[in-house]
């Protein structure tokens, strides 16, 4: 062990450092097994390659009880192979017994930071979590913020558009304005301002009347008049949610439609190269 430096051979010795301290900075697994017990043998290998996929994000911490009795004696650790996982200079959960790597996996995914463990919060069905937890990684890391996409995808295909876009709303500008992120930002935003009581809120700007308007010719399917309406908009206001509209309007050239209204949208968006 100890070839990656983070999955390393601890000891009682250096327990309270390389757990304890360490496990207040980030998670940390501790992997308590015996070289005798056959189980131990098979988790070992699946362990590991887990930890590589999660990179760091993670120490794992290997534990061998036969040469550090008194140490699994005084965590009270009765059964092999255990796995636990410290934070903040405690132990916050187990897995006990032998598990499949897409198992582990998801027991890392719920302590790790970042996407997975936004998608397992997910699956688990805390949606609340989920969000905080995209955000959070989105903010850390702003030149990665595929948490914070993963999980708006998820919202989306779970028909939660406004949850979706208020996630990635959210984010700084410099995450939210780039590639696939920047693409689904303004899917959204056309498809939040289609689903408004226009009654109840009427639009604060010309800018944003047209912007309405072309979200409601895209529910309807109608891409070149929505796309009209964003290059419109565009020109009334081009600092309007900064550039809002014609990000908008380059997701629905995206989308597939019929080659003439793709021609025609192509010529308004090159309009304003």
């Amino acid at each position: 062990m100890g070839v990656l430096s983070y999955i390393v051979d601890g000891s009682a010795e250096n327990f309270p450092r390389l757990v304890l301290e360490n496990s207040r900075r980030g998670p940390v697994a501790v992997n308590f097994w015996s070289p005798r017990a056959g189980p131990c043998l098979v988790l070992m290998p699946r362990l590991v390659r887990v930890a590589e996929e999660y990179g760091g994000r993670i120490l794992l911490v290997m534990m061998n009880t036969d040469e550090h009795g008194e140490l699994a004696v005084r965590l009270s650790i009765r059964a092999l192979p255990l796995v636990k996982i410290f934070r903040g200079g405690a132990e916050v959960d187990s897995l006990q017994g032998v598990h499949s790597e897409p198992e582990l996996r998801a027991f890392f995914g719920k302590h790790a930071p970042g996407a997975d463990a936004v998608t397992g919060a997910y699956v688990r069905g805390n949606i609340t979590q989920a969000a905080q937890l995209a955000a959070q990684a989105a903010l850390e890391r702003p030149e990665d913020p595929d948490a914070a996409l993963r999980v708006a995808r998820l919202l989306f295909l779970d028909k939660r558009p406004r949850e979706a876009f208020g996630l990635l709303d959210a984010l700084p500008p410099t995450a939210r304005e780039q590639g696939e992120l920047a693409m689904l930002h303004a899917h959204l935003a056309l498809v939040v301002a289609a689903l408004k009581d226009h009654g109840a809120a009427p639009a604060a700007s010309e800018a944003e009347t047209l912007f309405r308007e072309a979200a409601l010719a895209a529910s309807r399917d109608d891409y070149v008049g929505a796309c009209e309406r964003l290059v419109a908009s565009a020109s009334c206001d081009p600092g309007f949610r900064q550039g809002l509209a014609l990000r908008a309007a380059r997701a629905l050239a995206a989308l597939p439609m019929a080659r003439e209204a793709r021609g025609r949208i192509e010529a308004l968006l090159a309009d304003r190269a």
